[in-house]
């Protein structure tokens, strides 16, 4: 009922954007995917990826900017399909790794280039918990792929000769260990078959892992324990669902200890690496309080990201199915707090010496904020009636397990299917989005949040 209820409710949203003058932006629905903390403990900055750019917090949560994706990438903006790994460092920049290079946010005024990996494939970052140290995993169709690391000044160094023939996706650092890098990939070859590696010398030399039965279709490094370097979590796709692969000998013998039916879309580790999550769109949040063997349900919210900082369990959820889009838990997911709405983002940073990029995202902000002011949607008529005022995010703590549904009014799907991002034609879009939707209630297959383009993208990949 609440997946029918839901699909009704997009799929009116889309009839709307028929309407004469409508315009859609990127033609990607308007959805949260990962989030990151920083620098070092403190939650000063908060960068929430989503599917139209990123949404910055420099002000520990109280307020948050818009970063369009014109600024972030400008002059050369990347397909529909891209989304970039994200990392906080040290000094409190925001990271991106590209598909020609990376880029480094300071402000939201400013995007520096990174020199070191210019024209290069960045498909993953991943830091050490006080930001000093950063590793990538620079990857290129054709070219021998290789493991980076910077210091915070972030100029990469590539570690070792490389390997060839292997495409890499996922790259995470030993918090205690932090020469003990592993990573994951698939060859480059029709096969595409998925392969898990260890490194014990920062990434210079690869010695590849293996397990019965393979790395199902393919695999992605979740975690590694902050108190163990040799307690590793790899989860890997199994048709529609995902399995959660556990090593407590540094990836010389695997278990399973979690499947979903769905894409496992989330993954944390607590600092002392005894409690674990991980969850999914349609399952929810799971628990491990034993070091990751035993897990238990400990809400129904729909999971589209997680990352443990500082004592606090952060969660990105559905915000059309839940009154917010970013929360955060204290006592292990027992209770969520909002901590964003999308209708409460502020829109671009101000510039002093506006930029074009900066530019650009202020012309394209009023039509996002008109999408995400979140009309009611008349189900029946499938007609969205003008919006009376978002409601308010209730000051108290939200009971996770409620799962609030669209059928019990708690939703708010959009004003229209556009992001803003990128200026374009409607109708065709609109019916694009129809045929999907209808196409949905055929197929459960979901997407999640990081590195499933190349196959990246909102799909099926590295989830932390």
């Amino acid at each position: 009922m609440r997946r029918t209820a839901f699909l009704r409710a997009v799929l009116a949203a889309a009839l709307a954007t028929l309407s004469p003058g409508a315009a859609l932006g990127n033609g990607r629905f308007p959805a949260a995917q990962q989030v990151v903390l920083g620098p070092g403990a403190r939650s000063d900055v908060i960068a929430l990826r989503a599917t139209f750019g990123l949404l910055v917090s420099r002000d520990a949560g109280r307020t948050f900017r818009w970063y369009c994706e014109d600024l972030i990438y400008f002059p050369f903006v990347p397909g529909l399909g891209f989304d970039p790994p994200v990392e906080v460092t040290s000094r409190g920049d925001i990271t991106l790794g590209c598909e020609d290079g990376a880029r480094s946010l300071t402000d939201g005024c400013a995007v520096r280039d990174l020199a070191s990996v210019s024209h290069r494939e960045i498909t993953d970052l991943a830091a050490t918990p006080d930001g000093a140290t950063l590793y990538a995993a620079e990857s290129t169709t054709g070219a021998r792929s290789f493991i980076l690391r910077a210091d915070a000044s972030l100029f990469f160094s590539r570690m070792g000769a490389g390997v060839d023939g292997l495409r890499f996706l996922t790259v995470e650092v030993a918090a205690s260990r932090p020469d003990r890098v592993y990573a994951s990939g698939f060859d480059d070859t029709p096969s595409r078959t998925p392969r898990v590696l260890r490194s014990d010398d920062g990434g210079a030399t690869l010695r590849g892992l293996d397990t019965p039965g393979g790395f199902g279709e393919q695999a992605y490094v979740s975690g590694v324990s902050p108190a163990d370097p040799d307690v590793l979590y790899v989860r890997i796709v199994e048709g529609f669902g995902s399995a959660l692969l556990r090593s407590g000998d540094g990836g010389e013998h695997f278990e399973v200890v979690a499947r979903t039916r769905d894409a496992m879309v989330g993954f944390a580790l607590s600092d002392d690496g005894r409690t674990v999550w991980y969850g999914s769109a349609d399952e929810g949040l799971f628990r491990a309080t034993d070091g990751g063997r035993r897990f238990s349900q400990v809400a129904t919210l729909p999971t589209h990201g997680l990352r443990f900082h500082a004592g606090a369990l952060w969660v990105v959820t559905d915000w059309v199915r839940q009154p917010f889009a970013l929360g955060r838990s204290m006592d292990g997911g027992e209770h969520i707090e909002g901590v964003l709405r999308f209708e409460d983002v502020l829109g671009p940073p101000a510039c002093a010496s506006p930029s074009e990029g900066t530019v650009i995202c202020q012309e394209r902000w009023p039509e996002l904020r008109r999408s995400l002011e979140a009309p009611d949607v008349l189900m029946d008529a499938g007609t969205v009636a003008p919006d009376t005022g978002a409601p308010a995010l209730d000051a108290g703590i939200l009971v996770a397990d409620a799962g609030a549904a669209m059928d019990a009014g708690a939703a708010r799907p959009p004003a229209a299917l556009g992001c803003g991002c990128h200026a374009g034609p409607s109708g065709g879009r609109a019916w694009a989005w129809i045929l999907f939707l209808l196409g949905a209630l055929g197929f459960r297959r979901r997407r999640v949040s990081r590195v499933e383009r190349r196959p990246k993208g909102p799909g099926l990949g590295r989830v932390r």
